[in-house]
């Protein structure tokens, strides 16, 4: 929906960027060199408006594909996958779990019971 609404934006600048531009034309061949003057600054603050919307919205394309990427899970090969599923394993308990083994005494484990 953006995407569409960005393009039709663009284009309605182009086109009134080049109604002005028709306007100066006639504006001069009228010898009205003061409105000539004014459509054709006009013409030209509306082609450098396309300009930076068009390098806006690549931007924002380049954001969001890094912002898409940023948020995808991580692929894990089946090495890390088996490393981490013998570590789930080998806990004895939700104490060492939560402090990775430190000050924790596997042969004296109170609550082996509670796996993670």
């Amino acid at each position: 929906m953006t995407r569409r609404f960005t393009h039709v934006l663009a284009t309605l600048y182009a086109i009134v960027a080049c109604g002005l531009i028709h306007c100066a034309i006639v504006s001069y061949q009228r010898e009205a060199l003061h409105y000539a003057a004014l459509f054709t600054a006009a013409a030209v603050a509306l082609a450098t408006a396309i300009v930076h919307h068009s390098y806006l919205r690549d931007e924002l394309r380049f954001a969001h594909a890094q912002l898409d990427a940023a948020t995808r899970p991580r692929a894990t090969t089946p090495v890390e996958d088996g490393v981490q599923a013998v570590f789930a394993t080998s806990w004895c308990c939700d104490a060492w779990a939560a402090t990775a083994g430190a000050d924790h005494d596997p042969k004296h484990c109170t609550r082996k019971d509670h796996h993670a």
